[in-house]
């Protein structure tokens, strides 16, 4: 189920979707191109998969020195889909741009920034992810709902000068609002019951959700939301500017890997459940 959380000026959306089997919940990040043809020119041709170690869970170094995170095997999947054979090249995060830019690689599958600086000398494909935002409550709490009636009078906290603080400040003013130095300070004050509800960065809360830190204090309210001018950062591929061919290419295969379902598999190795 997709639906608008408010009026048509708020891009915020409700991404609680239908049950899956493999991974329940996945959101549709990508508007399929349902007329795309199989870029046959890549089939056995040598690609070259700049990442770095430090971004999991998209991309990191495991304990026996491979590169692997939910990038990586997205990337290494649209491979398959291609025919194609590709290499994995690890660098320092400040190098993945220049690496591309010079020719040492072909496509960044790494979690870079994407601005307008970046997009002057890059060219991205469709996402295959978005930043989500998420609320939580404690176990045990009687709120059922996260829109703004629901929520109005209530406590709910955020971090202080960020994109989650900016959109509760706009759109849930009549609630009682919090704002916090830092991440792990907003989370114990939810845990002690200092707070209603927290707001903020789904995919650090489940992981705090899953962690020792939260004592099994708390749960997500609602689904995961996405609001582009707030908090919402997208994930892409990079190639060089002139390399449209490859931005195509890399889009039919991901365009395929959702629609059978193996990126929801291959989210699912990575992420605790809750993110959606």
């Amino acid at each position: 189920m997709l639906f608008i959380l408010l009026a048509s000026a708020l891009v915020a959306v409700d991404l609680a979707f239908a049950q899956d089997a493999a991974a329940p919940g996945f959101p549709l990040f990508r508007h399929i191109d349902s007329v795309a043809k199989p870029p046959a020119a890549f089939a056995q041709r040598n690609i070259r998969l700049l990442t770095d170690r430090d971004f999991p869970p998209f991309s990191y170094e495991t304990p026996d020195g491979k590169t692997a995170g939910v990038s990586v095997d997205l990337a290494l999947a649209a491979c398959a889909e291609l025919k194609a054979i590709c290499t994995v090249i690890a660098k320092p995060f400040s190098e993945l741009l220049p690496a591309l830019l010079k020719n040492e690689g072909d496509v960044i599958v790494s979690g870079l920034r994407i601005d307008e600086t970046v997009l002057k000398k890059a060219a991205m494909t469709r996402p295959y992810f978005w930043s989500l935002g998420r609320f939580a409550v404690r176990v045990g709490s009687q709120l059922r709902g996260s829109d703004i009636r629901s929520l109005a009078g209530r406590r709910i906290g955020y971090v202080a000068n960020s994109g989650h603080g900016a959109w509760l400040e706009k759109y849930y003013s009549r609630s009682a609002l919090t704002a916090f130095p830092s991440e792990a300070e907003m989370n114990e004050a939810l845990r002690t019951g200092a707070l209603d509800v927290s707001f903020g960065d789904g995919l650090r809360l489940i992981y705090w959700l899953a962690g020792s830190s939260s004592r099994g204090c708390c749960k997500p309210l609602d689904g995961a939301f996405v609001d582009r001018q707030f908090f919402s950062n997208n994930l892409s591929f990079l190639t060089r500017r002139d390399d449209r061919d490859m931005v195509m290419a890399f889009d039919y295969a991901l365009d395929r890997l959702q629609e059978k379902k193996t990126s929801a598999e291959i989210f699912a190795r990575y992420l605790p459940s809750g993110l959606w």
